[in-house]
């Protein structure tokens, strides 16, 4: 069974910095994600400078197929130390997650990482290792669907000292506070956001150190299929739409001619046209049973690219009934969109008087298919 990882961030900085000396980066692997999270020391400019460069290290290291040790190695022997303070310019943690639910956390003068399993905190076993001087915690995590892993820096930890709570909100609070807000019905940015907001709200209004948050969530993969266009070989109809209405998660239909060859495959049950969905751009929607969205086809996906391209999102579509808007909610809540782009010529979309895209079906698919890459959605077409 494959696992996914979805996660979410969110940083803020010391009150009266322009930049957060902390850093952040992610990057989605065919077979894992890794992740590197680094403090560095003191506030604004330098600390942005030193936790950019230790992430850097990490992720480079990383690409280049270095093992965990040897990235934990080169950064012992790379990063400087404060001579004043005898601390080191930046901390770090890192983590590997792969796709069978194997996980590995290194984590260098950093808060534990918090794992939460059936809404409650379950203990991280780790070994110490001295590595250049430096105490090293290393974890080796089996993970199931339904966890949640946590990192934080510092100023989660130390939020509200000096206030509400004198030595800071402390570790046992936040795993708390992550107990009773990890429901699973949320996605990662969304614990990541209220676990800061919180954070916020402890400081004040005025953190008095960096704060990072990283939210990793272990779940299926969410899966979603758009079939548009009927195949260039109309001999082949009946074998794709098999195919089609076979595979695992969402499916949607765009285009009148196909949901017609779709619905006869599913039994002949007659398409319902909901004209209340109708725009003067879009078509409107229609009901299938068997199928999750079907659409009107090039006008659609021509606007469904028209709104990727002008930054929509789901909040920009929530409330949106047309097919693109739809379209564009489909896709944005999966995490793997496959196109399957029939590539058989429709006579209508001859007309001069049609606008040009409409007889580039697959060009636009193309550009959609972008569109979702930026937003780092998995995509794959294939044509038929």
């Amino acid at each position: 069974m494959r696992i996914f990882y979805e996660w979410g961030t969110k940083q803020l900085q010391k009150h009266g910095e322009e930049l957060c000396g902390d850093n952040v980066a992610i990057a989605r692997h065919a077979d894992s994600v890794t992740l590197a999270l680094s403090d560095g020391l003191g506030s604004g400019v330098k600390a942005n400078i030193l936790s950019i460069l230790t992430t850097r290290i990490v992720m480079h290291l990383m690409e280049n197929e270095l093992s965990l040790d040897e990235v934990v190695n080169t950064l012992s022997k790379t990063l400087p130390v404060c001579e004043v303070r005898n601390l080191a310019y930046s901390t770090f943690a890192i983590g590997q997650f792969f796709s069978e639910g194997h996980a590995r956390v290194v984590e260098f003068d950093t808060p534990s990482v918090i794992l939460l399993r059936q809404r409650e905190s379950v203990p991280v076993p780790y070994e110490e290792r001295e590595i250049e001087g430096k105490t090293i915690r290393k974890s080796e995590l089996k993970l199931k669907i339904g966890d949640w892993i946590v990192f934080v820096s510092d100023g989660v930890i130390n939020a509200g000292i000096g206030g509400l709570y004198p030595l800071g909100w402390g570790f046992d609070q936040v795993s708390r506070f992550l107990q009773e807000h990890c429901h699973p019905d949320l996605s990662a940015q969304e614990l990541a956001d209220k676990l800061a907001q919180a954070v916020w709200d402890l400081y004040c209004s005025k953190p008095g150190d960096d704060v990072s948050v990283v939210v990793i969530k272990v779940r299926h993969k969410l899966m979603a299929t758009v079939l548009t266009g009927p195949p260039a070989d109309k001999s082949t109809d009946e074998e794709v739409v098999a195919k089609f209405t076979q595979r695992t998660g969402f499916l949607a239909v765009c285009g009148g001619t196909t949901a017609k060859i779709v619905a006869s495959h599913l039994g002949g049950k007659p398409l319902e046209v909901d004209l209340a969905t109708m725009k003067p751009d879009v078509p409107p929607l229609a009901r299938m049973e068997g199928v999750d969205l079907t659409t009107e086809g090039i006008l659609t996906l021509t606007r469904t690219n028209d709104l990727l391209h002008s930054g929509a999102d789901k909040e920009t579509v929530k409330f949106h009934t047309d097919g693109a808007s739809a379209l564009v909610r489909l896709c944005l809540k999966v995490d793997h969109i496959h196109f399957i782009v029939g590539l058989a010529v429709n006579p209508a979309h001859q007309n001069p008087d049609l606008p040009g895209k409409l007889a580039m079906k697959l060009a636009v698919v193309r550009e959609i298919a972008e569109e979702l890459h930026k937003r780092g959605k998995e995509v794959t077409i294939t044509t038929v």
